[in-house]
């Protein structure tokens, strides 16, 4: 079983939002600490709207749902010019708050990083894709979020606890 080997899962919401019972189900299958991350999700626009305000909303409710077993949710955000980034940071920025600010990265190309940062937000992906998001209980204290490029990286530093590892 996954769950007894890692400690986390990333759930992939690219084409949609799982149903509440069926995250109630997930969250009642796992042991006391495993963390469940989220990738998605292809419905944003990226586009400052009350459409998109909505999307967004849903996206982080049923990441909300997850509860004490939540990661955190990354989002692909695609090549946007700076001002329709800053437009769009901006509303995800106000609709975070309002979802009491779970954690979250936004996985960016090289250039469009700034933008983000200055807003606060974990930017992943640089120099490399993005595969695992793991929460071992070894790493060292912070966030608790370890990011990792390659399987072997990740494997690593759950058989050695975190050594290693650059804060």
């Amino acid at each position: 079983r996954y769950a007894q080997v890692f400690p986390t899962v990333e759930l992939f919401w690219w084409h949609r939002l799982p149903d509440p019972r069926t995250l109630a189900r997930l969250k009642s299958q796992v042991p006391p600490g495993f963390r469940f991350s989220a990738y998605g999700h292809k419905h944003l626009t990226f586009e400052r709207s009350g459409r998109e305000r909505r999307t967004l909303r849903r996206l982080l409710q049923r990441f909300r749902a997850l509860g004490e077993k939540r990661g955190a949710l990354r989002i692909l955000v695609p090549p946007l010019e700076e001002k329709a980034l800053a437009g769009w940071l901006e509303l995800l920025e106000e609709v975070w708050r309002e979802q009491g600010r779970p954690r979250l990265a936004l996985e960016v190309l090289p250039g469009l990083e700034g933008p983000v940062l200055e807003r606060g937000f974990a930017v992943v992906n640089r120099g490399g894709p993005f595969h695992y998001l793991l929460d071992p209980k070894a790493l060292p204290p912070g966030e608790g979020f370890a990011y990792f490029s390659r399987l072997e990286e990740a494997l690593g530093a759950l058989q050695t606890g975190g050594a290693g590892l650059h804060s």
